[in-house]
C-alpha cells in the first residue's frame, strides 16, 4: 500500500520532537503550552510529524491523537498530568532503595493505571497527525518504532495508545518491560532512551521518507533539561557493576541527546535545507532525578521551564511565527500522504 503526499504552498515539513526524562516531561509540557497559545491552534495542526520517546512519547500520543474524547490532549492538561499523578506513578517506600538492587524500582501498576485513565482504549489510528513513538525490543535486539501510518499496511499494528505510553516509557532499572504481540511476533519492549532519548534525528529520517519531495525540513525539539551533574575521574575510575548501574541510565541517555544535537546541527545548515530549534532549558537549582516527584522539585521544573520562555521569547516567537503557516505538507488525514512505499522496518 502506498500513501499519498501533496506538499503544499509553505513547502517546509515541520517536524516535533519531544525528549524523555521522566518526571521532567514537566518542562516540555510547559514550553509546548506556550508554543500552542503562540500559534492558537492544536499543535497537530502544524506539524507533519510528533514524535517522542518515553516521557516524550507519552506527550505525543497526548497531543497527536483523538484520545480525549475523540480530541487530543492540550500541553497544559498533559503538565497537569504529572503534577497529579507524578507522586503515585514514581511511589517510594522505605524498602525502595533496597529493591531496586534486586528488581525494578517501581511496580508499573500505577502507571498503567493512569495511562489507562488518560488514554482509555484509544488505539494508535486515532492519530491526527503522523506519528513516531520510540521503544527498543529485547527479543530482537533492534530498535522498534510505533508508526502510526504503518497501520494502513498492517492493521495489526494498532495499539492501544496505552500500551504504546507503557511501552515507551519502560526505563530500564526503572520499570519492567512490557510484552505485546503483532502477527505472530512477541515483543519484549522497553524505553526508547536506550538507543533515542532524543528523537529528533530518527525523526527527520521518517520525515525525509514520508515526505520525499520536500526540501526543506523544520524540526522543533524540546528537551526535558540539562542535566548539570558532571561526574569526575576521581568518582567514576574505581566503579564496577554496582557503580555503573547507578549511573548508567542516565549517562547514556543524555549522551545520545547530545550526539543527535550536534549531528541536526551540522545537517540543518545551511538554512535552505532547514530549521533545527533545540529548545533545552539548564537544569541548575533542581534535582536531575527522572523520579523526584516531590512537590518541591515539581514546582522548580515548572519554574525553570517558564524561566527560559522568558529568557528565549524572541526565539519562540520566530518558531511560533514559522509554525503558523501550517503543515508544509497538504494532507488532511493520517491516511492522505505522499507517493512512497512503506515497509514494515520498526
Amino acid at each position: 500500500m502506498k500513501t499519498q503526499t501533496n506538499l503544499g504552498a509553505t513547502g517546509a515539513i515541520k517536524v516535533l520532537c519531544i525528549d524523555g526524562g521522566g518526571i521532567r516531561g514537566i518542562i516540555p509540557a510547559t514550553i509546548l503550552g506556550q508554543l500552542e497559545d503562540g500559534i492558537g491552534r492544536p499543535l497537530y495542526q502544524v506539524f507533519d510529524l510528533i514524535a517522542g520517546t518515553s516521557t516524550g512519547g507519552i506527550i505525543a500520543l497526548g497531543i497527536g491523537t483523538a484520545a480525549r474524547n475523540g480530541k487530543p490532549f492540550t500541553p497544559h492538561e498533559l503538565l497537569q498530568f504529572y503534577i497529579d499523578h507524578g507522586p503515585a506513578i514514581f511511589a517510594k517506600t522505605w524498602y525502595t532503595p533496597i529493591k531496586q538492587w534486586f528488581r525494578p524500582k517501581y511496580s508499573p501498576l500505577p502507571l498503567e493505571r493512569v495511562l489507562k485513565t488518560y488514554f482509555q482504549d484509544a488505539k494508535l489510528s486515532t492519530a491526527l497527525t503522523p506519528l513516531l513513538i520510540s521503544s527498543y525490543d529485547l527479543h530482537a535486539q533492534v530498535p522498534f518504532f510505533f508508526k502510526s501510518h504503518m497501520i494502513l499496511r498492517d492493521p495489526t499494528y494498532d495499539w492501544k495508545l496505552a500500551e504504546i505510553a507503557r511501552a515507551t516509557s519502560a526505563a530500564p532499572t526503572f520499570f519492567p518491560p512490557i510484552k505485546l504481540s503483532a502477527t505472530g511476533i512477541q515483543y519484549a519492549l522497553v524505553d526508547g532512551g536506550v538507543f533515542v532519548n532524543n528523537p529528533a534525528m530518527a525523526s527527520y529520517a521518517e520525515a525525509s521518507r514520508l515526505y520525499p519531495q520536500a526540501n526543506r525540513f523544520v524540526i522543533v525539539s524540546i528537551g526535558t533539561g540539562d542535566r548539570y551533574d558532571r561526574l569526575s575521574y576521581g568518582r567514576a575510575k574505581r566503579w564496577g557493576l554496582l557503580g555503573w548501574a547507578r549511573q548508567i541510565v542516565p549517562v547514556m541517555m543524555d549522551s545520545v541527546s547530545e550526539a543527535v544535537d550536534y549531528e541536526l546541527n551540522w545537517i540543518a545548515e545551511p538554512s535552505s535545507r532547514g530549521k533545527y530549534y533545540r529548545l533545552q532549558p539548564k537544569l541548575t537549582g533542581v534535582s536531575n532525578d527522572m523520579d523526584d516527584v516531590s512537590l518541591e522539585n515539581m514546582n522548580e521544573l515548572r519554574a525553570v521551564a517558564e524561566k527560559y520562555i522568558r529568557e528565549n521569547s524572541a526565539a519562540l516567537d520566530e518558531i511560533c511565527s514559522e509554525l503558523k503557516m501550517g503543515r508544509g505538507s497538504s494532507m488532511s488525514g493520517v491516511g492522505q500522504r505522499d507517493p512512497v512505499e512503506l515497509d514494515t522496518t520498526h
